[in-house]
């Protein structure tokens, strides 16, 4: 099956071939295993292999690509660039199921109504490897000679001249945090600006495959838990109302694949300033990296990655990438979010810069991924068998005392492990709070690099 594949980061070439935008890698699903009725295979995987780059004015060079990971994918991505999806056998969902299944063996007149519970409660996960258009590849690339070095292009550094005054007065005068409603201290930080009207934004992020949220309820509550314990994405799933000088989010979108557990989110606020006579619009973006169980509304909460530029620089892209854009700008705030004598939230790791993104109309994007249609689904015999199928098989290997205290030595490890980077972190944010201290020159040559 063959593949294309839009290069959406800005590279730069010191060699006399530079790269251009619309920049496209091909390539062949090379190998594949499925699962089927679960008889050869618990997961499925499959390799791809990207070997050619075309650019826009039709010329193709070999390449040698491989897959590094994939962004808000359940799936996960080896070290020979293969993808493999879930074990369905592992969820939450089908212990639950496999828990009262035992139940019932004890008393077979429960079985019925104890079946129907689990199955009106859960779902068995389908374990394919569903990549719909839109999924975002990272490919470690060896480019042809000619292109010299090749490295992701810096961020913009100037701004026009035109616009100059005016950027730095609307960005000194936004908050730095946006806070929750019973919580005081500081939540998510607001490092991007965007100018134009509402439709214009909400063409822009629709185009860019962006989705709402679906309001706090009960009701929802319950379809978020059920897309956690069957380890699935769910497209509108509500989020925090947080709140920006008082003021709630005028719109609250996300992204996502096939997992709740990932996802890219923002909240963009109405603000007073206009530019241009446009309306400008206040925005905070946050990447969630896995979702774990706290003292919450909803029960959980989001593991949220600690630098937030990155989350920012993705927004940007991604609006970048539908042709909604007509420029952007970063703009240095007059402090770092260290010393702007609010409250700091710790962990939080950025350059202190705001993105201040121009739309256009937006009218016909140049790529639009608002719609991308549904996979095929297996049929309904093949999911039943598949499930009694994998069900009795992971029975037999991992319901034993040697496999479970390797799953336990396995967890202390990843715990520890986690434990001493954030250790770690927090040292790093430690020292460079002191040598801010000690110097405060440095604060804005800290900020930007």
């Amino acid at each position: 099956m063959p593949l294309e594949a839009i290069v959406t980061t800005p590279v730069c070439s010191a060699g006399e071939d530079a790269l251009p935008e619309d920049a496209v890698v091909t390539g062949v699903v090379s190998k594949v295993h499925r699962v089927g009725l679960g008889l050869l295979y618990e997961t499925a995987s499959m390799a791809v292999d990207f070997n050619q780059l075309r650019l826009s004015d039709g010329r193709t060079y070999a390449i040698h690509a491989q897959l590094t990971a994939i962004d808000n994918a359940r799936e996960r991505v080896d070290s020979h660039g293969v993808i493999h999806g879930i074990r369905a056998t592992a969820t939450l969902s089908n212990r639950v199921g496999q828990h009262l299944a035992f139940l019932a063996l004890g008393h077979p007149f429960v079985a019925l109504p104890l079946f129907a519970l689990q199955s009106s409660m859960f779902h068995f996960p389908d374990p394919e490897i569903e990549l719909r258009r839109g999924a975002d590849f990272h490919l470690a690339v060896q480019f042809p000679q000619q292109f010299g070095s090749v490295v992701k292009c810096a961020l913009p550094e100037e701004i026009p001249e035109r616009n100059w005054g005016d950027l730095h007065t609307l960005v000194n005068a936004l908050p730095y945090w946006s806070y929750s409603i019973r919580q005081p201290q500081p939540m998510d930080l607001v490092n991007l600006v965007y100018v134009g009207s509402e439709q214009e934004i909400n063409r822009a992020f629709s185009a860019a495959g962006w989705t709402g949220a679906q309001p706090n309820s009960a009701h929802a509550t319950v379809k978020v838990m059920r897309a956690i314990a069957e380890n699935r994405g769910l497209a509108e799933a509500p989020m925090r109302v947080l709140l920006l000088e008082g003021a709630q989010p005028s719109m609250q979108l996300q992204q996502g694949l096939d997992t709740l557990a990932k996802r890219d989110h923002l909240r963009i606020w109405a603000r007073s300033e206009q530019i241009d006579g446009r309306q400008v619009w206040a925005s905070s973006a946050t990447r969630d990296l896995a979702a774990v169980f706290g003292m919450h509304p909803f029960g959980f909460t989001h593991q949220i990655q600690d630098d937030v530029d990155l989350e920012r620089d993705q927004v940007v892209g991604d609006l970048a990438f539908t042709g909604c854009v007509d420029s952007v700008s970063y703009v240095a705030r007059p402090e770092t979010v260290r010393t702007s004598g609010e409250v700091y939230r710790k962990g939080v790791i950025t350059d202190s810069r705001v993105a201040v993104v121009i739309l256009n109309s937006c009218e016909e994007p140049r790529q639009d991924l608002s719609d991308i249609g549904e996979m095929p689904q297996p049929r309904m015999l093949v999911r039943w068998i598949r499930r009694v199928t994998l069900t009795a098989r992971n029975h037999y290997l991992r319901d034993n005392w040697a496999w479970r205290a390797g799953e336990a030595l396995r967890f202390t490890f990843h715990t520890v492990r986690s434990w001493q980077q954030e250790r770690k972190d927090e040292q790093l944010a430690r020292e460079l709070d002191a040598k801010l201290a000690a110097r405060p020159e440095l604060r804005q040559d800290f900020a930007v690099k």
